[in-house]
């Protein structure tokens, strides 16, 4: 069962932030999304960014990977050029009642950043019995196919969360400015989730690729626009998350 909690603070100047969980023995699954302002002299004074929560089922965790995301959007004779783009954090438990974020200045001139936590924190220095899930293969529908994906997409359901591949193949041309939207036929109930649309080319922070962002609610996939650099060659666009099931 999905446990809402809220955050009792953190250390660098960020509101509070709601979290969805679930909590084992041996492992949690968090999911959560917030901002934080890089000019808070809270952040700059950070060496690394801390969430203090209620207490956690576990005491420490190995580290997983939260995803960060800058906007940057420019106009250039009449054109508007999308930019916004991230890269993948570390984080993990440092306690039960801490979680931790690397800090990570490379994009603070950016201004506003979003952080997505979809992430399972395996428990470190505890054994337990593994569980299996089954892999399937995620089936999309639309009333005009013109969104598709690749055939490696798949999702694998345990009882309260679940693991989601999507792999972007390609758009039909006349839709590829267009706000998408795409049924995701098999996709177990209780998924809602802002996701972090990750690929694409980045003209200018060359360092990383583009991030977009897209939503699950429903059994269905919306993404209304994407980065500029979005349908570039070899820089495939995909949605890798761990979803906390709601109640």
């Amino acid at each position: 069962m999905a446990t809402i909690f809220n955050s009792t603070g953190n250390n660098f100047g960020a509101g509070q932030i709601a979290f969805k969980s679930h909590q084992e023995e041996n492992y949690v699954v968090l999911n959560a999304k917030f901002t934080y302002n890089p000019e808070s002299p809270e952040y700059q004074a950070a060496d690394v960014l801390e969430i203090y929560v209620p207490s956690l089922s576990i005491e420490r965790s190995a580290v997983a990977g939260v995803i960060m995301r800058f906007r940057d959007v420019r106009v250039s004779y009449g054109y508007t050029w999308d930019n916004s783009g991230g890269t993948v954090l570390k984080s993990w438990v440092k306690d039960k009642n801490t979680l931790c974020i690397e800090k990570l200045t490379n994009f603070d001139e950016k201004g506003e950043i979003t952080v997505y936590i979809y992430a399972l924190y395996t428990m470190l220095g505890r054994s337990g019995n593994p569980i299996k899930g089954t892999k399937t293969r995620l089936q999309t529908s639309q009333p005009t196919q013109y969104l598709r994906w690749d055939s490696e997409s798949f999702f694998a359901e345990f009882e309260n969360w679940v693991f989601l591949y999507m792999g972007f193949s390609s758009c039909t041309y006349a839709y590829r400015d267009s706000p998408w939207e795409c049924n995701l036929d098999n996709l177990p109930s209780g998924i809602t989730a802002d996701l972090p649309f990750c690929g694409g080319g980045n003209q200018y922070n060359p360092t990383v690729d583009g991030i977009s962002e897209a939503h699950i609610e429903n059994g269905v996939f919306t993404c209304d626009t994407r980065t500029s650099g979005f349908e570039d060659t070899a820089h495939d666009p995909f949605i890798f998350a761990y979803l906390v099931k709601d109640n």
